[in-house]
């Protein structure tokens, strides 16, 4: 563990009328002049007014751990070893966990189970491990830099007006509920000491019909990659869930029968809603090659055969330049809605689309490289491929048939994202999804419920309230 020179911010909860007295600690270990000291000076934003780039930063990590301090009962301060440093990947915001493990100590309600330190911490009703940190968190300072996401940067203001920035309160949010618990103990499909955490035994594999506990290494190794059907089954989850989630949204092919099915489809946070059902007939549609679009078929510039997808849905591929530019070209084509093919396959789930564009009133849904390649057979043989894009009432989405949350598992494993993440077909976009979605707002959705069923309570004044994003 790393020692430090220690300045230890204390969140003061507004409301220290709850059973719990317990403080979420934040411990700044970075060194001077860096990280959360950075001296550079800044204007306040969105009501943090720090008014340097360090003091800004800290001033997040107090208002997301304050959130989640006001929503949890503990007698036990929880510290939070927090750092803001480069790393390597701009790709990788942050990260953060549990320092540790416990099994088998005070007051666990259940035996041979690991448990992250700070609900061991709770059960116990004092620290196992005094003056040792609890949860370790790590944010990237690179991706403040022009070379690291070119015109993107971290947001600081807490008001959620981060525009095309990323929303650092949001991340916060996310990471602190992996140091609460969200995560395992150890490199998934594996048990430390063959024992399971208290999250495997709530990891459900519906096809099996069998949690993890249940099951052996050589099955979990294949439920890892099992798509679509890895999901939670904590009661608190499932109760909650119709609160947050809207019926899937899904692409119906009527024909030609060789691939008349119903296909799980990716939203886009910009576009029509896709409440409102559009029926048509598909076209391949066709574009330039420029440096910017260098296939045919990318829809990164104007389309080539705009007469043919005129009042029909567009089918493009992923790629290149934004999804945006696609939407925005098959809009100008007139095309009444667009269909984005996934470029990869390591994922078979169909990739969900970012980006704000109040001028696009058209629908915008993704599907897998494997479902595009069906449809793009048929329309290479001159068939009539005819699709409805619709709401499927009677379900949820980013939920299995039998009503659990999905996890996501890719079938291509991911480390750090697989498995401790809420599937990407969830609408609207969950907190912790393994990407921060820009239509996310300041609230823990269905976090809160998955940490209650791991073991975590609420204040008794909080009641069972209803919490919205």
């Amino acid at each position: 563990m790393l020692r430090r020179a220690l300045l230890i911010l204390i969140v003061l909860s507004a409301a220290q009328a709850f059973a719990g007295t317990g403080k979420i600690l934040i411990i700044n270990i970075d060194a001077a002049g860096t990280g959360f000291n950075d001296p550079t000076p800044v204007a306040p934003a969105g009501g943090n007014n720090g008014t340097t780039l360090g003091q800004q930063r800290l001033n997040v990590f107090l208002a997301a751990a304050e959130k989640w301090q006001n929503l949890l009962d503990t007698n036990v301060d929880i510290r939070v070893q927090a750092s803001f440093a480069p790393i390597s990947d701009c790709n990788v915001l942050g990260f953060a966990g549990p320092v540790s493990w416990k099994v088998n100590t005070d007051s666990l309600p259940l035996p041979n189970v690991w448990y992250p330190v700070a609900l061991a911490n709770k059960f116990a009703n004092r620290d196992l491990e005094p003056g040792l940190d609890d949860i370790q968190v790590r944010f990237n300072s690179d991706v403040d830099k022009d070379k690291c996401l070119a015109d993107t940067s971290f947001y600081y203001g807490l008001d959620g007006s981060e525009g095309s920035n990323i929303d650092l309160f949001v991340v916060v949010l996310h990471e602190l509920g992996h140091g609460l618990g969200v995560s395992g103990a150890a490199g998934a499909p594996g048990f430390r000491d063959n024992l399971p955490s208290v999250t495997d035994i709530h990891t459900y594999d519906a096809t099996l019909g069998l949690r993890w506990n249940q099951m052996s290494q050589e099955q979990r190794l294949v439920s890892v990659t099992n798509t679509g059907h890895l999901a939670w089954d904590g009661t608190e989850v499932r109760n909650a869930a119709g609160r947050f989630l809207q019926a899937p949204t899904i692409l119906d092919v009527a024909a030609p029968p060789a691939v008349a099915a119903t296909y799980e489809a990716g939203l886009a946070s910009f576009g029509a809603s896709t409440e409102n059902t559009i029926s048509g007939r598909v076209t391949l549609a066709t574009d330039a090659e420029t440096p910017d679009g260098p296939t045919t078929t990318d829809g990164c510039s104007a389309f080539s055969n705009a007469s043919a997808v005129a009042g029909r849905i567009a089918l493009v591929d992923r790629g290149t330049c934004t999804f945006v530019t696609k939407a925005r070209n098959a809009q100008a084509a007139g095309a009444i809605g667009i269909v984005i093919v996934d470029n990869t396959r390591k994922d078979c789930i169909p990739p969900a689309m970012g980006g704000a564009a109040s001028d696009l009133t058209i629908p915008v849904v993704s599907i897998t490289a494997d479902n595009g390649d069906r449809l793009k057979t048929q329309l290479n043989a001159n068939a009539s491929v005819e699709v409805t894009v619709r709401r499927q009432p009677g379900q949820l989405s980013g939920t299995t048939p039998e009503g659990f949350v999905r996890l996501f598992t890719p079938c291509t494993f991911v480390v750090g994202s697989s498995i401790h993440h809420w599937d990407t077909p969830a609408s609207p976009n969950l907190l912790m999804e393994p990407s921060v979605n820009s239509d996310l707002l300041h609230g823990v959705d269905l976090t809160i419920y998955q940490l209650l069923d791991i073991g975590w309570s609420m204040p008794p004044r909080s009641g069972r309230r209803i919490l919205k994003k």
